[in-house]
């Protein structure tokens, strides 16, 4: 409990909690660099709500139990909480690290797979089967792809009323009949693996990050990544988890398949992912949202990039799917007889 002798401005409040008077305090986005004579730390700032921070700290305690190290601590406050709430924020401490600024790029995502497969393998379960949760999934997934699908058809329509379409306009429109082909292909991936889910009577669920990419990883000079921000973990499929790293993983280059392929022999020496569980990671994968919400990026163009930003763009995730489909077809389903999208 807080005594009279705590400071009144909100952060003197939260780091009296921690024994901690700054000497200097500096801003990064949400995250406080506070340096004290005890040493330097990260202050985050969140907006958790309470059910949100208890079940974030039962995460953070959960894995410290499992003997993970390959993420970044919380600092208890002297109270022996985790996370603080005060007004409608939640705050948490944690070291305040250095990264290694010398580290190849194209090791960055070699580290996050690794890492993910490691999480994902360390709290892997399977589930009591339910078969009304599958169909729920399914259905409700299916349902948001159409919506999705339904909008992007409204503007290819409106697009080809043009007497004069714009240089974006046109190559959406070169390549949208292709689109629609991968949005139909990630429905038939994804009814495969309802249908597989109910004939084998079992599905997996792990500890999934939410929202993992470089941004979310401490690369330690000593090789090591460290996971951070648990803030959106939650229960679920591994393929969930997995599909996001990848596609926030195309953003940074123009990938091959070869790196795709490696990422996941990476991830796979910790968690081999099952049969069904390939499909919904297809599907995930082939089902164009990247450039759906290209599109939504351009439809509120506000004249901060140029149109032929908006084309370079449009064209860099364009090739991404293509690859996208090549990596499916030659990695996931090898020894399969389906062949790629041409």
């Amino acid at each position: 409990m807080i005594t009279n002798n705590a400071p009144r401005n909100s952060i003197g409040h939260i780091l009296f909690q921690y024994d901690l008077y700054p000497e200097k305090i500096e801003q990064f986005g949400k995250v406080k660099k506070i340096v004290t004579q005890r040493g330097t730390f990260a202050l985050k700032e969140s907006s958790m709500t309470r059910d949100q921070a208890h079940w974030f700290s039962h995460v953070m305690n959960r894995l410290d139990k499992l003997n993970y190290k390959q993420f970044v601590p919380l600092l208890p406050t002297k109270y022996g909480d985790l996370t603080i709430t005060h007004g409608d924020k939640t705050y948490y401490l944690q070291p305040w690290f250095l990264e290694d600024a010398q580290i190849p790029e194209e090791n960055k995502e070699k580290i996050l797979f690794k890492q993910l497969g490691k999480l994902h393998g360390l709290t892997v379960k399977h589930q009591e089967f339910s078969e009304e949760t599958i169909k729920s999934s399914y259905q409700d997934l299916i349902n948001r792809w159409e919506k999705r699908r339904l909008e992007m058809e409204h503007f290819a329509e409106e697009a080809e009323q043009k007497t004069y379409m714009s240089p974006f306009e046109l190559t959406y429109l070169t390549h949208y009949s292709r689109l629609d082909v991968m949005t139909t292909t990630a429905k038939n991936y994804l009814k495969d693996w309802h249908d597989e889910c109910l004939e084998k009577k079992s599905f997996r669920a792990v500890l999934c990050h939410g929202k993992l990419d470089r941004t979310h990883i401490y690369y330690h000079p000593n090789g090591y990544g460290y996971l951070f921000n648990f803030e959106k973990a939650v229960l679920d499929t591994p393929v969930r988890d997995l599909a996001i790293s990848f596609r926030k993983s195309f953003q940074y280059t123009l990938w091959s398949e070869d790196q795709g392929a490696e990422w996941l022999d990476l991830y796979q020496q910790f968690l081999i992912l099952e049969a069904e569980e390939k499909k919904l990671f297809a599907s995930y994968l082939i089902y164009p949202e990247p450039i759906f919400h290209c599109l939504d990026l351009y439809k509120k163009r506000n004249g901060s990039i140029t149109e032929l930003q908006y084309v370079q763009l449009l064209e860099k995730r364009i090739i991404t799917m293509t690859r996208v489909n090549h990596f499916i077809y030659k990695t996931l389903f090898k020894n399969e007889s389906s062949q790629p999208l041409e």
